[in-house]
């Protein structure tokens, strides 16, 4: 699954292994370091990603994704949300 947001200011997309955010430059990084991130916060993130990381989080749950994601990280976040 491939999905688009948009902001005012700048432009994330994310597909099943990365996450990438446009905002008058391009940042990326792998889905599972988001997760980790909103999980735990002990991953290094640029501003421009940590800004967008709910969202993702938020669309993956309300879509059914985060369950084809296999990581550790993912079955934890799928028993926290439960």
């Amino acid at each position: 699954m491939k999905v688009k947001l948009g902001y005012p200011d700048r432009i994330v997309e994310f597909d099943g292994k990365r996450v990438y955010v446009f905002k008058g430059r391009l940042f990326s990084t792998p889905l599972e370091k988001v997760i980790s991130y909103y999980l735990h916060g002990d991953e290094p993130l640029a501003p421009a990603i940590r800004s967008v990381v709910s969202d993702v989080i938020r669309v993956l749950l309300n879509t059914g994704e985060l369950q084809y994601i296999p990581s550790a990280a993912v079955e934890s976040a799928q028993k926290t949300s439960s």
